[in-house]
């Protein structure tokens, strides 16, 4: 699987230097306008690789990113809270993880794709037989291609058909590791 993950960003990469326009003389790149941006988004996951649990472990959540950019690079900073359905009791949900991340996004296509990559803290909200709520580990976000839609000026759509993230509050004992393929739907608002 991080093979095929990893041929979809390089992918991408080579897709966006073929689809861009020729770079613009030095002095025009450096007046790239800078812009604020903050996004909302829903996120659902069908398939997890946990240890001991169903391949077909649900997980659902929301979240919201905020972050500086320029014409194609930019930073955020992205807080989410996850929720994981029980497999013991199939309508019972756990709290999950609260998670939060520094990350880096590449805008491409005219900016209509986005890849980017978070990394973070992942914070256990409930108590397990073995771990206490309040447990902190690692927390990976990876967006190989989102596509983007302009709503109206200022306002995008964003979908994220597949993502991998990877929540693990848990790094010490038997550690608790929760690796998720997402689906994501975001709404954003840019200052530009």
């Amino acid at each position: 699987m991080p093979v095929s993950v990893g041929s979809w960003v390089v992918g991408a990469l080579l897709a966006s230097a073929a689809v861009e326009s020729p770079s613009p003389a030095p002095e025009a790149a450096s007046e790239a306008p800078r812009s604020l941006f903050l996004a909302a988004e829903l996120h659902g996951s069908l398939l997890s690789d946990t240890p001991n649990r169903s391949l077909a472990a649900a997980t659902a959540g929301y979240g919201l990113r905020a972050g500086l950019r320029g014409a194609r690079w930019g930073a955020f900073l992205q807080v989410e809270q996850n929720a994981w359905r029980g497999v013991e009791v199939a309508t019972a949900w756990d709290a999950g993880t609260f998670n939060a991340a520094l990350g880096g996004e590449l805008r491409f296509a005219e900016g209509r794709c986005r890849t980017a990559l978070a990394l973070g803290t992942s914070t256990l909200l409930f108590r397990t037989p073995l771990d206490p709520p309040g447990s902190t580990g690692l927390f990976l976000d990876l967006r190989p291609v989102g596509l983007r839609w302009q709503l109206t000026r200022g306002f995008t759509l964003q979908f994220d058909p597949l993502t991998v993230a990877a929540a693990a509050p848990v790094l010490g004992g038997i550690p608790l590791i929760q690796l998720e393929y997402r689906t994501l739907l975001s709404v954003e608002w840019d200052s530009r």
